[in-house]
């Protein structure tokens, strides 16, 4: 799918929420526009996910409310969301779709996701997200492999964790492994999209 026509396809669903944004016109209308620049490459540039980190400070709303309003922006652009970390600063969570995520996990290396990182086999999206926010929880550190479902070239995801022999070539808000082009120009296209979602809500 391009994104000329992702783009056409979430126009009527770009209006809709709109629409809705507006007529609620409530506090938690701000975490909202923020949710949808942060997810824009989800939405707009073929991202599978994207790690949110909502810090309390900045966002006086309950917990619950977050979630809340989690839950309806995902209901109204058919993403899925998983809160994998809770503390009393911030909620760590992921928007993705799932079946972007399950196409991923497909992909990747059996060898490396099960034999080196014991990943149970059978995995699914929610299987995935759900072990590994019980990792991070447990150890206190992101699991690397959460690259995963983040969209990010599998070969800078293997290559960052050790697994493969590439040497890192840069970085592009993730680091490079390998030949840099194709992460480069996934890099761009996330970053278009995120132009885009801005451009929509100022001209909206």
């Amino acid at each position: 799918m391009t994104n000329k026509n992702v783009s056409n396809h979430h126009c009527p669903v770009f209006a809709e929420w709109k629409k809705k944004l507006v007529a609620e016109d409530c506090s938690g209308n701000a975490f909202e526009r923020w949710l949808f620049v942060q997810a824009a490459g989800v939405l707009y540039g073929g991202k599978t996910g994207e790690l949110l980190i909502v810090k309390k400070e900045f966002f006086p709303l309950t917990e619950e409310l977050c979630r809340s309003i989690i839950d309806s922006f995902c209901s109204s652009w058919g993403l899925d969301y998983k809160v994998l970390v809770v503390t009393s600063h911030s909620l760590k969570l992921i928007v993705y779709s799932e079946s972007a995520v399950n196409r991923r996990l497909k992909r990747a290396s059996k060898k490396f996701l099960h034999c080196y990182l014991r990943y149970p086999f059978g995995l699914d999206a929610v299987r995935f997200l759900e072990e590994v926010g019980c990792r991070w929880e447990e150890t206190g550190r992101i699991p690397h492999e959460i690259g995963i479902a983040l969209g990010y070239p599998l070969k800078d995801v293997w290559g960052f964790m050790g697994f493969r022999s590439f040497r890192c070539s840069g970085s592009c808000g993730w680091q490079i492994f390998g030949d840099p082009e194709p992460s480069v120009r996934i890099r761009s296209r996330y970053e278009d999209a995120r132009r885009k979602a801005e451009y929509l809500l100022k001209a909206a």
